[in-house]
Order: structure tokens, then C-alpha cells, then sequence
């Protein structure tokens, strides 16, 4: 009888010793990190962390060298364009073609052609040939990558962690994506800032620009090893299932039969159209209104981040179906406040906070909205639901990134701000009409 009771009381010892570390650590693996437990999505998880660092990397080093080279604020809005727009067009066939092939396969082969087209952009740059023109055409032919690319990413995350963890697993693909969007801008920065220290041992009519951007776009060709060697080390699922062809349109008709999810989407292009443009007002943003260089530019990039990854953590880590609603609302909300903050913004304490809430305010919205979509839509028409996700979110840029570029030449950094935020503000009217006609409050 005595044994039983010794080893109980040695538990008991040790969870009394047991670190307040040990307990947090051990709450955040069974809660916020919990779908780390399945090895697919593990192997999935960290290799993303790598390629997405490096991704952030290139466009916020891409988006100074354009606005350096030409001194032209729109410039960086048409470098969005040609990342993004191709989706528009192309994103239907994508998610059509994540339904009918295996998606580890099409993802290892999107990856592929990206390192490829990152070792193109280093060479071009390093070697004194990348005009506008010709960094543009790289760029668009990105895009055309990221159509296919996109939705079959989306549609791959439910293949690897079981229904009732895809909530957690949808937060912290997230979490990897807004980490890297506050490391990868902070590194670029670093890397200007080193580049300058170097400058006199490079030869001469090199500039601190050029240098710094040409190191980032060599570190992201090679952040793509970990995420293909990551691909490579997953089986892929559902091998065996027949798939049928179907409409690339499929997606359109299923949204237009469950309205509640098709305005989900409708909120997002809207959302996204007045919100993401901010990435392109930086530049100016920050020289015109702030009067201050690249190192304030790439905090503000990576404070924007740093909110969205603090979204991304409160949704893995309490997201559930019965506060989606909240979320959501709160989401919007919070970015129409943090974008009228960084419309009067004059100092860069202030600019940094009001980054950061945007981000946060955008991510908590789009993390909710995303896994609300995964959660509903049959496994059949997952890739061409998410397609037109993807196509919403790439809609939004033709539109919303063009015209804050072009407002910024016609009106000033702080008009536009202000719009954006009016803007903003209609949707968290709609998203609050839709919430209390379906729910009566919105929670």
C-alpha cells in the first residue's frame, strides 16, 4: 500500500517544482501550438517559418530599391500589382488544379520555380541590369506562380492536422506568415545598414541600396531549401482518392448557395482593399510625413507585423466557432482605429503603434474568416472555395494599392490615410449589420 502512495507523492513533488516557464511552455503545447503534435504539419510548420522570413525579406528590400531608384510612390503599388494580380485572373485554375492533383506535389513545384525566380532577381540586380521595367516582369512572373501556388497551400493545411485541431492549425500558418512579416523586415534593414558599413570594400558606383537589396534577394532563394526539403519529408494524403475535374468555377457557385460564407468574402476584398494599401504608403509615408530613411521604414513594416503575429496568436490560442463573430468584429474595428491614428501620426512612437493595430486588427479578421471557410467547405471543392478567397484578396490590390499610390502624388500621404480608415469603417458597419440579422448581437 505504501508504494502507490510514494509514488503519488513523488507527482505531486514534482508538479509542485515545476518552473512557472515549465507551466507556460506546457500550456502552450497543449493549447496554442497544438497541432505541432501531428509530424506533417510540424515538418510544414517550420519550414514555412524559413521561406516566409525570406519572402518579407525581398518585398520590403524590393519596395525601397523601386522607390529609390525612381523616387516614384507608385512605383511599389505597381510592384504589388504584378505580385498579386495575376491571382485574379488565374486563381479559379489554380484552385481547380489543387482539387484534381496531389498538393505537395503542386506546392514543390510552385517553390521551385520562386527560388529560381529569387536567384534570377539577385543576379539582375548585383549585375547592374534591373531596370524598372525588367524587375517588374520578374516580379509579374512571380505572380503567375503565386496564382497556382496560393490556393493549393490554403487547401493543403486540412490535408495535414485532423478537423477538430484545423482551427489552431489555420492560426498558426497565420503565426508563421506575421512572424515573418516583423523578422523578415527587421533583417532587411540590418542588412542595409550593414551594407553601408561595407560599401568602401565594394567597387565603385556600388550604393547602400543596391548592396543590401541584392543580399536579401539571395537569402530568400535560399530560404526556399527548407521549406521544399520540409515538402519532401511529407506523405502525400488522400493519395488514393479519385478527384473529379469539375468547374474552376465550382468555388463561385458553392458561395452563392451559402450566402453567410460569400459575405465573409465580399468583407474581405472590401477590408483588404482599404487596409493592405498602408504597405504601399509607407515609403512616402515615411519620408514625407516623418521626414525620417529606411530604418523607420522597416520598423514600421515589422511593428505592422509584429500586430498581425499577436493576432495570429490570440486565434490559435482562443479561437473557436463560438467567437468567431467577435473576432471578426473586433478585427475591423480595431484597424479603422489604428489607421485613423497613423493619419495623424507625427512621431514614430506613435506611427509604430498604430502599424501594429492595423496589423492586429487585419490579421484577427482574416485568420477568423479563413479557418470559418475551411471548417464549412466539403473537402471536394476545398481548393476552388479557397481560390476564390485567394482571388478576393488579390482583387484588392489592382484597386486598392493603384489608387492609394496614385492619391498619395495627387492629395498627400495623410488624405489618403484618413480614406482608408473611412473606408475601414463601412465595413465594420456591414460586419455589424450581418452579425446582429444572424446572431442578434455581434458576438
Amino acid at each position: 500500500m505504501s508504494e502507490p502512495a510514494t509514488r503519488g507523492g513523488s507527482a505531486n513533488l514534482s508538479t509542485k517544482h515545476q518552473t512557472p516557464n515549465t507551466k507556460l511552455l506546457k500550456a502552450l503545447k497543449e493549447t496554442t501550438f497544438r497541432s505541432l503534435r501531428h509530424p506533417s504539419y510540424r515538418r510544414y510548420f517550420y519550414g514555412q517559418i524559413v521561406s516566409f522570413v525570406g519572402t518579407w525579406m525581398q518585398s520590403a528590400a524590393l519596395m525601397w530599391l523601386m522607390y529609390d531608384r525612381t523616387g516614384d510612390p507608385r512605383w511599389p503599388s505597381w510592384i504589388l500589382v504584378a505580385q498579386i494580380g495575376p491571382t485574379l485572373l488565374l486563381g479559379a485554375w489554380g484552385g481547380s488544379l489543387a482539387d484534381r492533383y496531389p498538393k505537395r506535389r503542386i506546392v514543390s513545384t510552385t517553390q521551385t520555380v520562386f527560388l529560381l525566380n529569387a536567384v534570377a532577381l539577385t543576379f539582375v540586380v548585383a549585375c547592374g541590369f534591373a531596370t524598372p521595367f525588367l524587375v517588374l516582369t520578374l516580379i509579374a512572373l512571380n505572380g503567375v506562380i503565386q496564382a497556382v501556388d496560393f490556393p493549393a497551400r490554403l487547401a493543403f493545411v486540412p490535408d495535414l492536422v485532423p478537423k477538430e485541431d484545423l482551427i489552431n492549425a489555420v492560426g498558426l500558418n497565420s503565426l508563421v506568415f506575421n512572424c515573418a512579416r516583423a523578422l523578415g523586415p527587421a533583417l532587411a534593414g540590418r542588412l542595409f545598414l550593414l551594407a553601408a558599413l561595407l560599401l568602401p570594400h565594394f567597387p565603385d558606383g556600388a550604393n547602400q541600396v543596391t548592396v543590401g537589396a541584392t543580399a536579401c534577394f539571395a537569402l530568400n532563394a535560399l530560404s526556399f531549401l527548407a521549406v521544399l526539403r520540409a515538402l519532401r519529408g511529407i506523405p502525400e494524403p488522400h493519395a488514393s482518392e479519385k478527384r473529379e475535374r469539375g468547374s474552376a468555377w465550382d468555388g463561385v457557385r458553392y458561395l452563392r448557395d451559402h450566402s453567410a460564407l460569400g459575405a465573409i468574402v465580399l468583407l474581405t476584398f472590401a477590408l483588404c482593399m482599404f487596409g493592405w494599401p498602408v504597405v504601399t504608403v509607407l515609403p512616402a509615408y515615411t519620408r514625407l510625413q516623418l521626414g525620417l530613411g529606411v530604418d523607420v521604414y522597416t520598423s514600421l513594416l515589422s511593428w505592422l507585423g509584429a500586430g498581425a503575429l499577436g493576432a495570429a496568436l490570440v486565434t490559435a490560442t482562443f479561437g473557436s466557432v463560438s467567437r468567431r463573430g467577435a473576432f471578426m468584429f473586433c478585427g475591423v474595428a480595431v484597424c479603422a482605429a489604428g489607421m485613423t491614428g497613423l493619419g495623424f501620426a507625427q512621431v514614430v512612437w506613435l506611427a509604430n503603434a498604430c502599424c501594429a493595430a492595423i496589423g492586429f486588427g487585419m490579421i484577427l479578421f482574416l485568420a477568423t474568416g479563413q479557418s470559418t471557410l475551411q471548417l464549412a467547405v466539403p473537402d471536394a471543392v476545398r481548393g476552388r472555395v479557397m481560390a476564390v478567397w485567394a482571388i478576393m484578396l488579390s482583387a484588392s490590390a489592382p484597386l486598392g494599392h493603384l489608387i492609394a499610390g496614385q492619391a498619395v502624388t495627387e492629395v498627400g500621404v495623410g488624405p489618403v490615410l484618413f480614406g482608408m480608415a473611412i473606408g475601414i469603417g463601412c465595413v465594420v458597419v456591414l460586419l455589424a449589420g450581418m452579425l446582429v440579422r444572424r446572431f442578434g448581437t455581434p458576438s
